[in-house]
């Protein structure tokens, strides 16, 4: 509230109205926290910004200087401020995407005394505070999606968010508009899709995004295709199917305490996306032989066909890298589940391989292990599977703690070998580790005498 004091004493010094808008009003109608507040002001948008940032020790951001947008970015909220757009506060409201987004209040009118309902009186042209009552979705004017595309996935992802429903108008729109989303910034995408990712059920939104309008397949081609091949002898459903149910099961397991832990959550709405692409090398894999279908190695394949579709929406390396290797691995705690004689040093190169990233490729491997056997009618030996990936997982990390600490450096080894610095040193070195993490050899001297044997 002190904050907001400020902003409206700086008004005041320079006589221009301003107005809270958008999403920080539907929110609060929701008792919802928000970290994102909007503000228009009538006049000398930047000056106004500025001096707030300047009070309140903000940090002062440009978004657009040819439209007057900027951001003043605290530890708790993030400050957008930009212009009136027509030449009252109604009008502008009028341009917005959604009822309930078609919001504002007069910053001079807040009680900035009270705690609660401080906001006495909501300007709203279009019927949003009734469209929250009644958890609908629905578009300000016929041209809203036209006007910016990205509006189509904006929808979406407020049904996710909100848990609304679109109104059937705004389905109509969407569904005659979809084709127009390839046309918005790959970088405004990825940003949509990641809350929807990040939201509950994701499964439930994507297929909404795609049976609505084919906005995912319209972006990524290889969506169709998924929806056409699959069946084999361990699935009776397509690749689209399995993966959604993929994720479905992802975001049961992370309800669960031990599961939930096996991820950070800036991490869950990229595993989601993993979850969403970790078959998808199918497509490229598919053969029959002896009247049987397989997809051998679709896990590599798919792992190098997902950056492309990732760096088109501009992911950064850490995400692509992550996905990837997610996807190149979630095959892999099933293959140690079926082996015949698994011993440490099939745990360790399996923990050496996913490394970084090993609790969230076994999180993987979990939840499509349920998705396939769940809806393949296989149950009985899914208790079995988990609680082996369960101790792989605890396995893998008594693993990381021994070889936390290396015994040997390179240098101990080319000294000790007569070596000069080369791979050959490296290779020694992971010789070492192996043997350290197999608990062959358990400290420096043990090390020592353990380069003794390989000379």
């Amino acid at each position: 509230m002190q904050l907001l004091k400020y902003l409206l004493n700086i008004l005041n010094k320079h006589n221009v109205k301003g107005y809270l808008v958008g999403g920080v009003i539907r929110d609060y109608l929701l008792e919802r926290k928000t970290k994102d507040i909007d503000i228009v002001a009538d006049n000398k948008v930047g000056v106004i910004a500025r001096e707030f940032s300047d009070l309140i020790n903000g940090s002062f951001v440009i978004l657009d200087q040819d439209r007057h947008i900027y951001r003043v970015v605290t530890k708790k909220f993030n400050y957008d401020f930009a212009p009136i757009i027509g030449n009252s506060i109604q009008k502008d409201l009028l341009r917005r995407d959604f009822t309930i987004n078609a919001l504002a209040c007069d910053i001079g009118s807040i009680d900035l005394k009270k705690s609660i309902n401080i906001i006495p009186k909501i300007i709203d042209p279009t019927g949003g505070k009734g469209d929250l009552e009644k958890k609908i979705i629905r578009v300000v004017n016929r041209k809203v999606f036209k006007e910016d595309p990205l509006r189509l996935l904006r929808g979406i992802r407020f049904r996710a968010e909100l848990d609304f429903a679109l109104d059937s108008k705004t389905e109509r729109l969407l569904k005659r508009d979809s084709q127009l989303i390839t046309e918005v910034a790959s970088e405004r995408i990825k940003e949509e899709l990641i809350k929807i990712m990040a939201a509950d059920k994701a499964a439930d939104n994507l297929n909404y995004l795609e049976n609505k309008g084919a906005l995912l397949s319209n972006l990524i081609p290889e969506v169709e295709k998924m929806k056409e091949i699959g069946e084999c002898k361990y699935h009776i459903e397509d690749i689209w199917t399995h993966s959604l149910y993929t994720v479905e099961q992802l975001e049961k397991l992370l309800k669960e305490n031990f599961w939930n832990k096996q991820v950070t959550d800036d991490k869950i709405p990229i595993l989601k996306l993993a979850a969403l692409f970790h078959d998808i090398g199918k497509l490229w894999t598919k053969e029959v032989i002896d009247g049987e279908i397989h997809f051998y190695n679709h896990h590599k394949k798919g792992a190098k066909k997902v950056i492309t579709i990732l760096r088109q929406f501009a992911f950064s390396r850490c995400e692509i890298k992550y996905i990837k290797k997610t996807i190149r691995y979630h095959m892999r705690p099933l293959s140690l589940y079926s082996a015949d004689n698994l011993t440490q040093k099939g745990k360790y190169r399996f923990f050496r391989a996913a490394k970084g990233v090993v609790s969230d490729v076994c999180l993987l491997a979990a939840a499509d292990i349920l998705a396939t056997k769940l809806w393949n009618g296989c149950e009985e030996e899914i208790a079995d599977n988990l609680d082996f990936i369960k101790r792989l997982i605890s396995d893998t990390e008594e693993i990381k703690q021994r070889v936390s600490q290396p015994l040997l450096t390179g240098y101990d080894v080319m000294e000790l070998l007569d070596l000069e610095e080369g791979p050959q040193v490296g290779r020694i070195l992971d010789e070492v580790r192996e043997a350290q993490a197999r608990r062959k050899i358990n400290n420096r001297k043990e090390a020592i005498e353990y380069l003794d044997e390989l000379k």
